[in-house]
């Protein structure tokens, strides 16, 4: 009898192990067949993955019933919204669109992006809460600030800078009009000869093509067709036209160092990709050794990083530093290991507790961790720990790690939060690599699955509070807004860096 109660069990795992589908135990976490099967050809199978890939790998469910959004709510209300699109000939991507925004809206997660194939265009439709959210709430510097880019021009003009050091790893943008110039230099004057050779002729087509391609890579921003394109016309001279390595694009960085009146180091740059280049084994996996325009861009990028952190040594060292201003405006963020370049820069070896962290551990919708310490990674190497103030400017486009660094100035003694509150999205992303030990991770394979979801790991709760900041950002601690009609007119200064430069000359 034993034995025949184990053969029907044996039976039985065969026969659910062969299940098209399930609810609790398939994973969308790659090209499966029979995950996908369904989604492939219906919008109501699209539905069901992005449902169940939700369910199973979001980190924030708790949170969002708090707020009154029901995941099993959202499957009965909108499963016949997409069965109806299933019966139509025909569904354009704003209506698909429309439907996915209403779903995905009143999620508080910053990070999470959905995307739908949608069946009757072959495109994919793209739904971001974060960008819903931020553009409803805060219209108005939402779009104000999309393409703001701090800068210290007026205050060059006005003589306030003592040094200053800047750096681009947009080899092109920086070298387009030295390109365009000599080219139409060389086709001019070949073209004044009129007893050209053969030779100069085929120089005179080559430079005429020469300027229509760089034309097409420019207006295309087609960046993938440039080393082709340097290549081809290596032997026409032109200067500094050379092959680079294209992370240089994949991985970009503006950054700007300036010391201001009373010695305040301040430092800026668009995206927290500084380990690309200040890491040396980080460094070397991404462009190996680099040769060329590419090492002359690495290095640009280490010796303004290094002119910030020596001038705040040996002013630290003299008792001669006024402060330190970390701008983060408009910073989309990106690596975690830049914390030690930045505020870590700063701050006593051995980590920084800047937040508490909890993350998805299980299949279940609430199988979270425990709420665990969030410690950030602080510069290991000898460095003096700087006491004087220390601001960070924020705004509503501050992402991620922008708002790490927010968060990281808001729980130090001598740490100030200066500008307006930040966009909401802190939580760590993860690779599908780990899928098994962290449950978490994204749904499908962009732009080959008919669904994406990119849903990060964690949720993080401030330590000030013990509140999660999900969905609604960091407030500052001196909340200034921007003056934009005077910046963007150019004849006005920066409010938000005033303020934080006053708040560090006077103490208020």
């Amino acid at each position: 009898m034993k034995k025949i109660m184990m053969i029907m069990a044996g039976l039985l795992l065969m026969l659910t192990g062969c299940r098209q589908e399930s609810d609790n135990v398939m994973s969308y976490a790659f090209n499966d067949a029979m995950a996908f099967q369904k989604a492939d050809t219906s919008f109501v199978g699209e539905f069901e993955v992005f449902w169940n890939g939700m369910n199973t790998n979001y980190a924030l469910w708790d949170y969002e019933l708090e707020n009154g959004l029901d995941w099993d709510n959202v499957y009965q209300k909108y499963y016949p919204k997409f069965a109806e699109l299933d019966e139509k000939d025909t569904v354009t991507d704003e209506e698909l669109g429309n439907l996915l925004n209403e779903i995905v809206k009143p999620l508080h997660d910053g990070h999470v992006v959905i995307k739908l194939m949608n069946h009757s265009t072959g495109n994919y439709v793209t739904a971001s809460p974060s960008h819903l959210r931020v553009g409803d709430e805060r219209e108005e510097e939402y779009t104000a600030t999309k393409n703001f880019l701090p800068s210290l021009k007026y205050y060059q003009d006005k003589g306030k800078i003592l040094e200053m050091r800047s750096a681009s790893t947009n080899v092109i943008g920086q070298l387009i009009g030295i390109w365009v110039a000599y080219i139409k230099e060389q086709i001019t004057g070949l073209k004044l000869k009129t007893d050209r050779t053969q030779d100069e002729e085929e120089r005179l087509n080559a430079f005429q093509s020469a300027y229509n391609d760089l034309y097409q890579i420019v207006k295309t921003d087609n960046l993938d067709a440039y080393n082709p394109f340097a290549i081809r016309y290596e032997w026409l001279h032109i200067p500094y036209l050379e092959p680079i390595d294209l992370n240089l694009y994949e991985h970009p960085v503006d950054i700007t160092y300036a010391l201001l009146e009373g010695n305040i180091a301040y430092l800026s740059f668009n995206h927290f990709r500084l380990s690309a280049y200040l890491d040396a084994d980080i460094c070397k996996e991404f462009f190996g050794q680099p040769t060329g325009l590419t090492k002359v861009a690495v290095e640009s990028v280490q010796n303004t990083w290094n002119s910030w952190f020596s001038a705040i040594q040996e002013l630290k060292k003299a008792g001669n530093l006024g402060g330190v201003i970390i701008d983060v405006r408009s910073n989309g963020g990106g690596m975690l290991n830049d914390y030690q370049y930045v505020l870590g820069a700063l701050l006593p070896s051995g980590g920084h507790h800047m937040a508490d962290a909890r993350f998805k551990r299980g299949l279940g919708r609430f199988d979270y961790s425990p709420i665990m310490p969030q410690t950030m990674p602080t510069m290991e190497a000898e460095h003096e720990t700087v006491t004087e103030p220390i601001v960070v400017l924020c705004n509503c486009n501050s992402v991620s790690m922008a708002e790490m660094t927010s968060m990281g100035a808001k729980v130090l003694e001598n740490g100030t939060l200066i500008g307006t509150r930040t966009w909401g999205g802190f939580s760590a992303l993860s690779s599908n690599e780990n899928y098994s030990n962290n449950y978490a991770g994204y749904v499908g394979i962009q732009n080959v699955t008919p669904v994406f979801c990119y849903i990060p790991q964690e949720v993080t709760f401030s330590i000030l509070d013990g509140k999660i900041v999900e969905g609604h950002g960091v407030e500052p601690d001196i909340e200034v807004s921007m003056d934009f009609d005077a910046w963007n007119k150019g004849n006005g200064s920066d409010s938000q860096l005033d303020r934080a430069l006053q708040f560090i000359r006077t103490g208020n």
